[in-house]
């Protein structure tokens, strides 16, 4: 029984890079199997990610891992891909997941979260002009203008706007530079050793927000103990107003996936010509009550391609 319990625990610890593919796998089932605990055995191994190697509760995710039921071929047309199991941290499905690529506007994730750490809901936010001047969408936005925090959270959430991004970042650190600062130290926090920001908004510029399928899932599953985010990504269009009530702003979601896929929870788009297409979502399982991360970057098509792998995923698998 604890052999079998053993040989489990080394797929499942391989599956997050917990145990390497080359290490001496018969050296570390026998230390398992001659430890007192699972968690002593657990606890020797250098993990990946700080956040789980803190906070992970291994004895009740090893016994609800996954079950594959199918083993159908899918062909998923990206240069990296990762399906990953939020409850057990369990890989689903992985192409090229630990490559570094350029992340678009999934680096709003990061925004986000440095943003509602650093600020209240109700703070005021001044549009500058070099925020104006920011590529991309307008959205009404204009210069000296007013806006909460709130409103313009939504409007970066759900429009993937960058002057909301730039704006953000002058509002907590004076300037884009030291927000990328910010930005930094958390993905440090979080022992995400492969992810870099330059900006607040995803942008190609000369140095590109780099990250990895595999350490932008550790991210969102992170940032899911943040509702407000996921809130906000699900809605389809919004209407916000500034401060004085004198000028609207609306945005249309850019997830084209909310509506056709169900049971989303949230999402990120992104693209640039560097980066290609890109999108991470976040699906809940209500039969099973199970959340699964998808993340594809580097996509001709994301949203053709996340909701072939979306399918394939809970056709493949049982928990």
């Amino acid at each position: 029984m604890v052999e079998n319990l053993a040989i489990v625990l080394l797929v499942f610890l391989s599956q997050l890079g917990i145990v390497s593919e080359n290490q001496n796998n018969a050296e570390f089932l026998t230390k398992f199997i001659k430890s007192e605990s699972i968690e002593e055995s657990f606890i020797s191994q250098e993990s990946n990610w700080n956040y789980y190697n803190e906070n992970i509760k291994l004895e009740s995710k090893l016994f609800s891992l996954p079950n594959k039921i199918k083993d159908d071929y899918i062909d998923i047309d990206a240069d990296s891909v990762i399906a990953f199991d939020a409850e057990t941290d369990f890989i689903l499905y992985s192409k090229n997941s630990y490559e570094k690529m350029p992340i678009a506007s999934v680096s709003k994730i990061m925004t986000a979260l440095v943003v509602l750490e650093k600020s209240n809901l109700d703070d005021s936010v001044l549009i500058s002009k070099n925020a104006f001047q920011t590529e991309g969408r307008k959205e009404g936005l204009s210069i000296g203008e007013e806006i909460s925090v709130e409103s313009l959270m939504k409007m970066m959430i759900v429009g993937s706007n960058n002057i909301a991004a730039t704006a953000f970042a002058e509002h907590i650190s004076g300037n884009v530079d030291d927000f990328a600062i910010l930005m930094n130290q958390k993905a440090k926090d979080l022992g995400l050793k492969n992810t870099v920001f330059y900006n607040p908004t995803g942008l190609d510029q000369e140095n590109l927000n780099t990250s990895t399928a595999f350490e932008l899932a550790q991210l969102v599953d992170y940032a899911l103990d943040i509702p407000l985010i996921w809130e906000y990504s699900t809605m389809q269009n919004i209407s916000v107003s500034s401060l004085d009530g004198k000028i609207k702003h609306n945005s249309k979601n850019t997830n084209l996936l909310l509506g056709r896929v169900e049971n989303i929870v949230g999402g990120k788009t992104g693209f640039t010509d560097k980066a290609g297409e890109c999108l991470t979502l976040v699906l809940n399982d209500p039969e099973e009550n199970r959340r699964v991360i998808t993340v594809v970057l580097g996509a001709e098509d994301r949203f053709l391609q996340t909701e072939k792998l979306v399918r394939w995923v809970f056709r493949s698998y049982k928990w």
